[in-house]
């Protein structure tokens, strides 16, 4: 600054002259100020460090939502496949709960279904409605009025023919032992291809036997020299001579589906069974229960019209006895693999040495997993003494224990045999030789 009084000129900014000591009144000092181009930088570094705080304040504004958001995006994944696990468990639950389990299914199913016994030969036949009504073939009895028809148990009660069809291969049977027993259920629509299914039946005799499959094929069309057989299903499920009659079962309901009838057989193909739809027939079984068929008629339909009843030969009670015997060996066999002594309960005498024993023994091997497999069952002889049958058999069965080692059994056993107050068989006690 120069100095007013002496014009030395100054290089600081002080409030006196550095040469004379002037000093320096009512001068204002000015500050230098600050170029242009330093202005430009630091407006410029400003407007970028705004921008980029903005742009950091929302990015810390959307990183401070953004984790809740994925988090509640992931929970929200989370809950869906949550909720549909749920549903899933709970069809799954529905679905069980519709399903019978198999192993009792066969054993309630098997109590109501029989051996058709008439003058000329063995068929099967079902219960089907209350008031002791039992469905069969028409070629089953067919020539026949008077029939027996045999349980589970070996017992035989005598049946009517009171509907048969000269048309389709249906017959109605009456059976006034099991006009208080509850029947079978029923299914009254059509059942699809897929269908997992259960064939129960006597095939070559063997009685009271079940086979598991499927529904192959439907709306089948075929016809016999004497009956039309009309949108019938076609199965896999085991069937043979013996069988017709029996009730097909659907796996998941329980209820009979159709009535197994036909035998395909081929030198080059595999065996397949047909089975008439129970639903297409109901109509003319519920006609017979409302008005049934007169005598004449029953046996007009095979072409006889002087009725001459001839009694149906039944069994004597010692083959019976023995028979009984073999049904008790299958259904043993399923309570000791199922470890459910509740399979041959009703076939023993209350407190009796074989209930009391068997009893235990089941129980005992219950849950350990040996596996037994009965490979056969021959009767002997029966002998009867002092109200009791003595029933001598023959028996083998291969044993696997719970490490898969492998045993064959031989042995000879002799089942003495007793009648409770209703007439049925009951095993009181098993010697082994």
């Amino acid at each position: 600054m120069k100095c007013p009084k002496c014009k030395y000129e100054n290089n600081s900014n002080g409030k006196f002259c550095s040469e004379c000591g002037e000093k320096f009144e009512g001068i204002v000092i000015v500050k230098q100020a600050i170029p242009i181009w330093a202005m430009i930088i630091l407006l410029m570094c400003f407007l970028t460090i705004g921008g980029l705080g903005y742009g950091f304040w929302d990015y810390f504004q959307d990183q401070k939502g953004s984790p809740i958001a994925y988090t509640e995006t992931a929970d929200s994944e989370q809950i869906k496949v949550q909720q549909v696990s749920s549903e899933e468990i709970v069809k799954k639950q529905e679905n069980h709960a519709q399903q019978v389990d198999r192993v009792t299914l066969i054993k309630e199913v098997q109590q109501k279904v029989f051996t058709v016994v008439t003058s000329k030969g063995h068929g099967s036949g079902f219960l089907y409605k209350k008031g002791g009504y039992v469905i069969t073939n028409a070629h089953v009895v067919e020539g026949n009025v008077e029939v027996a028809v045999r349980n589970s148990k070996g017992q035989e009660s005598p049946a009517t023919v009171i509907g048969i069809s000269d048309h389709y291969d249906i017959a109605l049977l009456h059976v006034p032992a099991y006009q208080d027993t509850t029947p079978l259920g029923v299914e009254k629509n059509e059942s699809p291809v897929g269908l997992e299914v259960i064939a129960f039946g006597s095939p070559r005799d063997f009685e009271n036997s079940a086979s598991v499959g499927y529904i192959t094929g439907n709306k089948r069309d075929m016809e016999s020299e004497k009956f039309i057989y009309k949108q019938i299903y076609q199965i896999d499920a085991q069937v043979d001579q013996g069988s017709s009659g029996g009730p097909l079962v659907d796996v998941k309901t329980g209820n009979v589906i159709g009535i197994n009838s036909l035998l395909y057989t081929s030198e080059t193909s595999t065996n397949f069974g047909f089975s008439i739809p129970l639903y297409s027939m109901l109509e003319q079984f519920d006609a017979w229960v409302a008005q049934p068929l007169s005598t004449n008629d029953v046996l007009a339909v095979a072409g006889v019209y002087n009725y001459n009843p001839q009694p149906v030969e039944t069994e004597t009670d010692d083959v019976l006895a023995g028979q009984f015997v073999q049904s008790f060996r299958m259904y043993y066999e399923m309570a000791l693999n199922e470890g459910d002594f509740y399979w041959i309960a009703d076939m023993l005498a209350i407190d009796s040495s074989a209930y009391n024993e068997l009893e235990d023994y089941v129980n005992d091997i219950s849950g350990e997993g040996h596996y037994f497999s009965f490979t056969s069952n021959d009767i002997l002889s029966v002998n009867y003494a002092d109200g009791q049958y003595y029933v001598e058999m023959n028996e083998t069965f291969d044993f696997y224990d719970t490490q898969n080692n492998y045993q064959y059994y031989d042995r000879y056993k002799t089942y003495t045999v007793t009648t409770d107050e209703y007439g049925a068989f009951k095993i009181s006690k098993i010697d082994i030789h």
